[in-house]
């Protein structure tokens, strides 16, 4: 599954120029806000689609989609990866925030299971 995943990650350094790292590894399992990979989450409401440019596209995310937790790069270690209820890659902060707009799940109460990572 990681090679779907793999990207460049661009990191501003303190001269003012960048230097690109690449993520080729998800072996996070625990990630700082507690979810781990594996753990199913519910939206817990609409949320809206953006664009790549961060604009709404007028479509949304709808309430109760169910996504899946997966694991983590310890290269990126800021990003928590999703997958989306429609199989699509999602990336989210690593922090508390993310229970503002998502609630953690039983493992079956949507009749998968937490294998996933």
């Amino acid at each position: 599954m990681s090679e779907e995943r793999e990207y460049i990650l661009r990191i501003g350094d303190e001269s003012g120029g960048d230097r690109y790292v690449p993520v080729t590894e998800f072996n996070i399992q625990q990630y700082s806000c507690g979810l781990r990979a594996g753990d199913l989450v519910r939206l817990r409401n609409d949320l809206p689609r953006l664009d790549e440019d961060g604009n709404p596209t007028g479509k949304v995310y709808a309430a109760g989609e169910v996504w899946r937790v997966l694991s983590g790069a310890e290269a990126d270690p800021t990003a928590l990866w999703l997958r989306q209820a429609d199989g699509q890659l999602h990336a989210w902060d690593d922090d508390p925030s993310i229970f503002e707009t998502f609630e953690r799940i039983a493992p079956n109460e949507d009749g998968a299971t937490a294998d996933d990572g």
